[in-house]
């Protein structure tokens, strides 16, 4: 009997354990994944060097020394890249000269600086950075000579990169006499690299017989150089030759110069050069940014003054420009409303007459003045003398009748222009229409119920049949 009953607590047991994987098998069936939008590959970052690289190209190619990267001011631009896009600011933090004496640049001396930065989402290339800072006042450190040294910084927050680039100068001293102690930070992370003081200025080449332009490369030039000097971008140098910059350039090396004489390239717009756009049916005129424009040359272009474009635009002087941005540079034909009068600005009472209640610190000059009337109308009107007082919440009677509002007259009809087809082409863009998948409707409900129908039918027979053959005498 003992053994029966051992293997009655055994069968038990192991009839319990089948119920409870039967009903663990259907609960934790794997559910359909979905499949998540595979996110592109970021492209390669512009380094805080290659900005750095890029400024001394430009200040080389103005007939300037290179500037002396400092470790000191690398740190405060990358301190400064990492402040912005953790706050995602898009302005100055203010005060770059005292930011950087106070890290110890120039040791104690009068420090004069300057800064740059651009923001994006999703990174920039060095051409866009470059176009950004190309108006007047982001090229003081390409054009002043007394800058003598400089840094930058990169920083990623959220998807926004903040890029950094600061210029400096100690008053007093001869540039080259003063350095930085090192170790002070770089914006790297590592010591200061020289390489940034080789750089070669570009010679344009002669076109040969046919037209066509190739440069040959030295020694020390970069992409961005050989770019700067012919006008071009280095994504058109990379696609006319083939060849990615990513790989470096060898000395020696035939580049192939598109020009606007090339068959297939569209010459880019040249730095100052605006080409303005005709207002639409309702007289608004919107500029897109293109490289190598800035609020100073589009302002000039439509002769609008940048206050007005600022304004138009709800933006800040030292608020960068981006490529493709859009910017109003005519509102159009908006008609203003009129301006209303005081008197029109009241609302006659229950009788008919208007009322004006006196404020604290109004007299009767001021008042009659405010409603253009005679003061004497006013007292006559009142029944007040010259040496009546008025108080405040005093109820004055104003025996007047208010001109009538102008209205709106439409203007008259003018005859536009329609530019010929060959001028100007529409283009017409069809968006895609995101498709929604039809959701199956589950049936994990029937799907259960059949399953643990089916175990407990094989439970009780399995327990059924032992009981059978095991039956206790």
């Amino acid at each position: 009997m003992r053994q029966n009953y051992n293997y009655s607590m055994n069968f038990t047991r192991l009839s319990a354990n089948l119920m409870l994987a039967v009903i663990v098998s259907i609960f934790a069936r794997p559910q359909a994944a979905l499949a998540e939008d595979a996110l592109p590959a970021p492209a390669a970052q512009v380094s805080a060097y290659q900005l750095i690289l890029a400024m001394n190209t430009l200040r080389v190619s103005y007939g300037l020394p290179a500037l002396i990267e400092d470790p000191i001011i690398n740190a405060v631009a990358q301190n400064t890249a990492q402040i912005m896009a953790a706050n995602s600011m898009s302005w100055h933090i203010g005060d770059v000269r005292g930011r950087i004496a106070a890290a110890g640049y120039g040791n104690g001396g009068t420090v004069w600086a300057t800064e740059n930065f651009a923001v994006s989402h999703g990174g920039m290339g060095i051409d866009e950075i470059m176009a950004v800072w190309a108006d007047p006042d982001h090229m003081r450190p390409a054009v002043t000579p007394e800058y003598c040294n400089v840094g930058a910084g990169v920083a990623t927050v959220g998807g926004k990169t903040y890029y950094v680039l600061q210029a400096a100068y100690v008053s007093g001293q001869e540039c080259g006499s003063y350095a930085s102690t090192p170790g002070s930070g770089s914006a790297s992370g590592t010591s200061v690299s020289p390489i940034s003081q080789l750089i070669v200025p570009v010679q344009i080449a002669t076109p040969d017989a046919e037209g066509k332009i190739y440069h040959v490369v030295k020694s020390g030039q970069s992409f961005w150089a050989i770019a700067v000097a012919y006008q071009v971008t280095i994504q058109d140098i990379e696609t006319w030759n083939n060849i990615t910059r990513d790989t470096p350039l060898q000395s020696g090396q035939r580049l192939f110069i598109p020009s606007k004489n090339t068959q297939g390239f569209a010459t880019p717009t040249p730095r100052g050069m605006v080409v303005t756009q005709l207002p639409d049916a309702d007289g608004r005129i919107v500029h897109v940014v293109q490289p190598y424009q800035s609020l100073t040359t589009i302002s000039e272009a439509y002769r609008v003054s940048v206050n007005r474009i600022l304004e138009l635009n709800g933006l800040q002087a030292d608020w960068p420009l981006q490529i493709e941005q859009k910017l109003v540079i005519s509102p159009g034909n908006i008609t203003p409303s009129p301006t209303l009068s005081n008197i029109q600005k009241l609302t006659p009472e229950a009788d008919g007459n208007y009322y004006h209640i006196v404020q604290s610190g109004e007299t009767l000059s001021w008042i009659a003045g405010l409603y253009d009337v005679p003061l004497s109308d006013l007292m006559n009107w009142n029944g007040l003398g010259a040496a009546s007082v008025i108080i405040p919440n005093q109820k004055l009677l104003l025996r007047v009748t208010p001109p009538a509002t102008a209205t709106k007259t439409p203007a008259p009809a003018t005859m536009t222009l329609t530019p010929s087809p060959s001028a100007i082409s529409t283009l017409v863009t069809e968006t895609p229409t995101a498709e929604v998948a039809p959701v199956e409707e589950s049936s994990s409900g029937s799907e259960l119920g059949l399953i643990f129908g089916i175990a407990v039918i094989l439970i009780g027979g399995l327990l059924w049949w032992w009981r059978r053959t095991h039956r206790i005498q």
